[in-house]
């Protein structure tokens, strides 16, 4: 009787043991999770968030659980579950050149109405960035939480010794004009080895807010003003003309050493590609590379990311849902640690008078790039999407190409693609 006693006590104990076991891995009753599907540097960026004192007081029985993968992959999932009509995360992000996609496709939410009423609830974002993700009817179909200023980076070094100013470049002509002076053979055995840009197509698209909207005009004719589109034709034509640049296709691994090895000695791309430089692109050129405006003083995006929530996630999960991606978009702590960890440059515009945009950056040489960057933000136009975007940009780009590649005037590149824009909206 004594040892049955003994057996019965150590049964329980180990049922106990084994019970509060599973309890520390399952949600509590008053837990919530939330799932949130994020590419490249976002995971990073959001756990570090997530780990703040400010998100664990606000949130204290909130789980967030990402699903990450590579920019490819995680957009193709996306596409592929939005068109499903299952599968997606509670929350989404997006970079904004998806945004149009799922504009014509449907599938996300719109945040512009009660209960989200995500105009209010977004503005101090940038104007630029709610726009992009406003339809022409209104619809509000995801919200900006980080952006990329267009800006143009140069080597100081390069640039010195070559005798060429690269702050104020009036306009694109005389942006080529420097760059045949940057383009040499540096060691005199026939074959340039030092190019002005890694490709034409890398500066393309900012004549035209970096290919973000504005593909028609309000009258609905697209590519309209052609002024407007035929200046980004005219560009890609001349700049392989003057062969200032090294024909490197982007993030190819040969475009990737062109800066590694001062192959390359200007780059228009968004602010993003800053972060990139200092942690893992070129390192070793810190205090060597500048910023400055685009030529022109263009103000243009290039790139960014945005946060979603898909129609089809149940309704009793969208309210944490959203309070989570407002979390992550307006909330200075959030921003700020973001923008700390992966150099994502925030779209909270009450940051832009913070002190850390005044900061000098070690990595340009003690230059204030970040007051560039926000007065670019600031003066980014607004462009609202249509469903037709996604046709207008695809055919676009092809037009470009040919002329960079095949060398196909710009006329009849600019026509051609207007007739087959046309045709596909019809």
């Amino acid at each position: 009787m004594k040892r049955l006693c003994l057996v019965l006590i150590a049964l329980v104990l180990v049922c106990g043991s084994l019970f509060a076991g599973g309890q520390t891995d399952q949600p509590t009753s008053t837990e919530k999770k939330v799932t949130l599907g994020v590419f490249g540097d976002l995971q990073s960026a959001y756990d570090a968030v997530f780990q703040t004192e400010d998100f664990q007081a606000k949130y204290p029985n909130v789980k967030v659980e990402m699903q990450s993968s590579d920019f490819g992959g995680h957009h193709d999932r996306l596409v592929t579950q939005i068109a499903a009509g299952t599968g997606a995360n509670d929350v989404e992000a997006l970079e904004i050149g998806y945004i149009a996609r799922f504009v014509a496709d449907g599938g996300l939410t719109d945040l512009s109405k009660a209960p989200y009423n995500g105009r209010d609830v977004g503005k101090d974002l940038v104007k630029f960035g709610m726009g992009n993700s406003t339809t022409t009817d209104g619809k509000l179909v995801a919200m900006p939480v980080d952006i990329a200023p267009a800006i143009m980076f140069w080597r100081k070094s390069i640039c010195d010794k070559a005798g060429v100013k690269m702050d104020d470049i009036p306009n694109w002509d005389e942006y080529v004009k420097i760059g045949k002076i940057l383009t040499v053979d540096l060691d005199g055995d026939g074959t340039t080895d030092q190019f002005a840009i890694t490709h034409p197509g890398d500066m393309a698209m900012l004549p035209l807010n970096g290919g973000k909207g504005d593909w028609f005009n309000k009258a609905g004719d697209p590519l309209e003003p052609k002024a407007k589109f035929m200046e980004v034709l005219n560009l890609v034509k001349n700049v392989r003309a003057a062969k200032i640049d090294g024909n490197f296709g982007a993030w190819s691994g040969e475009w990737i050493n062109a800066f590694k090895e001062s192959k390359v000695v200007t780059m228009f791309s968004g602010a993003w590609l800053g972060g990139h430089f200092k942690n893992w692109m070129c390192p070793d050129l810190a205090g060597d590379w500048r910023v400055s405006y685009p030529p022109g003083k263009i103000f243009a995006s290039n790139g960014g990311s945005y946060l979603s929530i898909p129609e089809q996630v149940a309704a009793d999960k969208k309210p944490m849902a959203y309070e989570i991606l407002k979390y992550l978009c307006t909330s200075e702590s959030a921003q700020k640690v973001t923008f700390k960890t992966t150099d994502a440059f925030p779209a909270l515009t009450t940051l832009f008078k913070d002190k850390v945009m005044s900061e000098p950056v070690e990595y340009f040489g003690g230059q204030k790039v970040r007051l560039i960057y926000a007065d670019v933000a600031q003066n980014i136009p607004v462009q609202n999407v249509t469903p037709f975007d996604v046709i207008a940009a695809d055919i676009f780009s092809n037009a470009i190409t040919s002329v960079i590649n095949d060398g196909v005037p710009p006329e009849d590149a600019y026509s051609g693609a207007k007739t087959e824009i046309l045709n596909q909206i019809k």
